[in-house]
């Protein structure tokens, strides 16, 4: 071998922690979520003014008929899942739970206002 510099190849150490590419999904996951969830109020305000333009509503609040509905405890269930699963999405690190959280959180948000709808159908 010759000790020309030209031709030394220059040998690297192999760095004990591995090159993981940065996390793009889960900023572009998290950001979705947050602007998910600042969808619902407005949501459910369009839909509680959608609620209370009904026959069945005006009944109630006038008169105290037809006033079943759903119960209070499904509508907190909905919440309780909406906000773990929020919770979830912007804190764990590993991309299969964020991603079927934010499903979920989608999926929970749905039936929260579907039910707001029907809640004097």
């Amino acid at each position: 071998m010759s000790d020309d510099p030209r031709t030394r190849v220059r040998s690297r150490a192999a760095s004990p922690v591995p090159i993981t590419p940065p996390d793009v999904e889960g900023a572009r996951l998290r950001k979705r979520s947050m602007v998910w969830a600042g969808t619902l109020p407005p949501a459910s305000l369009l839909a509680g003014f959608l609620v209370l333009a009904r026959e069945k509503a005006a009944d109630c609040l006038t008169h105290g008929q037809s006033c079943e509905g759903t119960p209070g405890f499904v509508y907190i269930a909905a919440l309780v899942v909406f906000v773990a699963a929020l919770v979830t999405v912007q804190s764990t690190s590993r991309p299969d739970v964020r991603r079927v959280a934010f499903r979920t959180q989608l999926g929970a948000e749905g039936v929260f206002l579907l039910l707001l709808l029907t809640a004097f159908a």
